[in-house]
């Protein structure tokens, strides 16, 4: 993808943020391309353009909240190593892997494509570092408010995208939301 074309998908607070193509770049502390997604602050800081294909890095931020809603990614494989605070993560490969446990800082979860997984920080100031294949990262984008602010959203900052907005994501990038799917005994 070229930077041209990779400008013409973003917001245009994000365009300039990131190179979008293969080539040495830094990034200070609060830089990279930033969405709201319900009470967290997604920022990517790499994504396939950068990396020819081979996969996005980002990271969550959040305090202890709501459970994100069961899912599953048909192409892409997840990675979640925990910065600080903690972070619930339940999986189900529906083969056999059911489980979940709470990460805390330093600790780390794969989770491959086509395993159903929810996850919900369970600490105040929680962070994660996360790893995807190529043309993922985008999503929280899809699904969130794009802004220019840093750190953990206030209340006011919150944004809870529509059903047709998280359905027009999820087919963009491969994510298949599972509401029927239960992880907890309700």
């Amino acid at each position: 993808m070229t930077l041209e074309s990779a400008e013409r998908q973003l917001d245009p607070m994000h365009i300039g943020i990131l190179p979008g193509v293969p080539k040495p770049f830094y990034l200070a502390h609060g830089e990279g391309e930033k969405s709201i997604v319900f009470d967290t602050m997604f920022d990517i800081l790499l994504t396939g353009d950068e990396t020819d294909g081979q996969f996005d890095v980002f990271t969550s931020e959040g305090n202890a909240g709501d459970i994100i809603p069961a899912h599953l990614h048909p192409y892409t494989n997840e990675i979640f190593y925990v910065v600080s605070g903690a972070v619930h993560l339940w999986m189900d490969d529906e083969h056999g892997f059911k489980d979940d446990r709470v990460l805390t800082a330093g600790a780390f979860a794969y989770v491959p494509r086509n395993t159903i997984h929810a996850y919900r920080n369970e600490a105040a100031d929680s962070k994660v570092l996360g790893v995807s294949s190529a043309g993922f990262g985008r999503f929280f984008h899809a699904m969130g408010k794009p802004t220019l602010e840093t750190g953990i959203p206030g209340p006011s900052e919150f944004f809870a995208p529509s059903f047709d907005q998280m359905r027009a994501a999820g087919e963009k990038y491969g994510t298949v939301f599972r509401p029927d799917y239960k992880f907890l005994d309700d």
